[in-house]
Parts: C-alpha cells; sequence; structure tokens
C-alpha cells in the first residue's frame, strides 16, 4: 500500500494523471502493435527456413507455432497468454492437443523418446502435461532483457526498433532445432 502512495504522488498535476490514463488505456494497442511488428518478420524466416513438406506455421496475437504437417495435434510454441503463470514464464513448450489426441501417452513417448529430440533444454512440466507436456524458459538475452524479466510486455519491447533481430533470436532459440523433417516425421509419429 505503501508503495502505491509513492506512486500516486508522481502525479502532481492532473495533465500527468490524464497521461498516464490515455497510456493506460493504449496498453494492449501497444502491445498487439509489438507483436505485429514481430510476427511479420517471423513469417519471412519461417518462410525461409522451414521445410513445408514437414512443417506448417501458424502465428496470431497470442501464440507462434509449428507443427508437423500431416498431424496438427503436437508442435513447439510459445503461448503468450501462459506467461503470467508460473508453469510458463518466458516461456516455449512442446504442445500436445489434449482433446484430439491421447496426451498422456504422448506425454509418456516424449519422455522415452528424448534423446532423439532437441529437448536438452526442456523440462517435464508436471503443471500442465496435458496441453504442455515439455517447458523451457526462454533465455532472457534472446529478448535482450534482464534474466528476472517474464512480463510478454518487457520483453518484447526490443520489437519496437528491432523486431527482425528479436525474431531471428527468437527462431534460433526456440524453432530452428526442431525445424527438421526427421524430427516433424518423429513428432507426428507420437500421435498418430
Amino acid at each position: 500500500m505503501e508503495e502505491v502512495k509513492h506512486v500516486l504522488d508522481l502525479f502532481d498535476s492532473a495533465e500527468k494523471w490524464k497521461a498516464y490514463i490515455e497510456l493506460s488505456n493504449m496498453r494492449e494497442g501497444l502491445l498487439n502493435e509489438l507483436k505485429s511488428r514481430l510476427l511479420k518478420e517471423i513469417q519471412i524466416i519461417a518462410k525461409d527456413r522451414l521445410d513445408n513438406h514437414a512443417w506448417l506455421f501458424e502465428c496470431d496475437n497470442n501464440h507462434i507455432i509449428i507443427k508437423p504437417a500431416e498431424t496438427l495435434l503436437i508442435g513447439i510454441t510459445i503461448e503468450w497468454q501462459w506467461w503470467s503463470y508460473p508453469f510458463l514464464r518466458r516461456g516455449a513448450a512442446i504442445w500436445v492437443d489434449a482433446k484430439n489426441s491421447d496426451s498422456y501417452s504422448v506425454f509418456e513417448k516424449l519422455k522415452t523418446n528424448k534423446h532423439i529430440l532437441p529437448l536438452q533444454d526442456y523440462e517435464e512440466n508436471i503443471q500442465n502435461h496435458e496441453w504442455f507436456p515439455f517447458k523451457k524458459q526462454i533465455p532472457s538475452i534472446t529478448f535482450n532483457v534482464d534474466d528476472s524479466v517474464t512480463s510478454v510486455e518487457e520483453c518484447l519491447y526490443m520489437a519496437k526498433d528491432n523486431a527482425q533481430q528479436l525474431a531471428e533470436n527468437i527462431w534460433n532459440e526456440v524453432f530452428q532445432p526442431f525445424a527438421s523433417r526427421e524430427i516433424a516425421e518423429n513428432l507426428k509419429s507420437f500421435v498418430m
């Protein structure tokens, strides 16, 4: 409560308070603009580097995902809306469609076959293994932030002036290790 009082003291005029309110009301729009800049660049990378016969690429303001082309039941994803939850802070994950697959069986197959997948930096996701059986925290250097930063807003600030570099960093850290035909075939076999 004391912190709130100190912050309120910063607004020593109605104009400053009004500016704060206007910026607060623009928060979602500002974040969407940063995501839009990033997504534009990451789509260019995906088109250039993914074997479109082996992988599908999808993105919107909620997520970025690559999926083996012949199944929509498994993929490698960044899900922005889950970053505020402890199980996926600043995270990437293996995603499984738990509604349309036996996610427990997929989880077991992933565990058993970890050695043939690029899961070195991933750990089992005990809190949400049905949808995200394996997760990893994306290194802070990917976003050019301190290690304590986990919010989407702070991590995406780099997209303001250097969306291309941020897209390259994310691609190399999260998606590139999986982007081969062999890995796509392996993942596909776990859900079919």
